[in-house]
C-alpha cells in the first residue's frame, strides 16, 4: 500500500532527481512544452503548476519563490562589470545571453510577462499532459507536457 507516499522518486537519489525536475521545468517555462516521459512530465506537472500560481501574484515575494526554483545558487562570482571590461558590443551581448540562460533570470521574467497574465483568471489546470507513444530502446511511455 502507498500510504502517505507523495511523491515519485523516478529511479533516483534525491539530489539528482531535484535537477531533473528543475530542469525540466526551465525548459519548460522557456519552450511552452517538454517532452519526456510519462512519470517524469507528471512530476513536473506539480512543479510547474505551482510555480504559474505563485506568479500570478506579482509580488517581490512571489518573484524570490519562483526565483528559487527557477535559478538556484547558479550565479556567477564574478561581477558582470569585469566581464564586459574592454569588449566590443556584439561581444557584451553574447555574454549577457549566455550569463542570463545560465542563471535563468530571463526565465523568471518570461515567467512573469508572458505566461503568467494569460492564466490570471484561471484558478487551476494550467497544463496538460498528453500521452505521445513507447520510446524507441526501452520502450518507455513518453508525453508531452504543454501549457493549456
Amino acid at each position: 500500500m502507498r500510504h502517505k507516499v507523495d511523491r515519485r522518486k523516478l529511479g533516483l537519489p534525491s539530489d539528482q532527481r531535484m535537477c531533473l525536475l528543475t530542469n525540466l521545468a526551465r525548459q519548460f517555462v522557456r519552450n511552452g512544452f517538454v517532452n519526456t516521459t510519462h512519470c517524469r512530465a507528471k512530476e513536473a506537472q506539480r512543479i510547474v503548476e505551482k510555480l504559474i500560481n505563485t506568479a500570478k501574484n506579482d509580488t517581490l515575494h512571489a518573484r524570490r519563490e519562483v526565483r528559487k526554483v527557477l535559478v538556484g545558487h547558479s550565479t556567477s562570482s564574478k561581477k558582470p562589470e569585469k566581464l564586459l571590461a574592454g569588449k566590443s558590443e556584439e561581444e557584451k551581448l553574447v555574454i549577457l545571453q549566455q550569463r542570463s540562460l545560465i542563471n535563468g533570470e530571463d526565465l523568471v521574467t518570461h515567467l512573469f510577462k508572458n505566461v503568467a497574465p494569460k492564466y490570471k483568471d484561471r484558478k487551476g489546470g494550467y497544463t496538460r499532459v498528453t500521452k505521445t507513444g513507447l520510446r524507441r530502446g526501452d520502450a518507455a511511455t513518453t508525453a508531452v507536457l504543454e501549457l493549456v
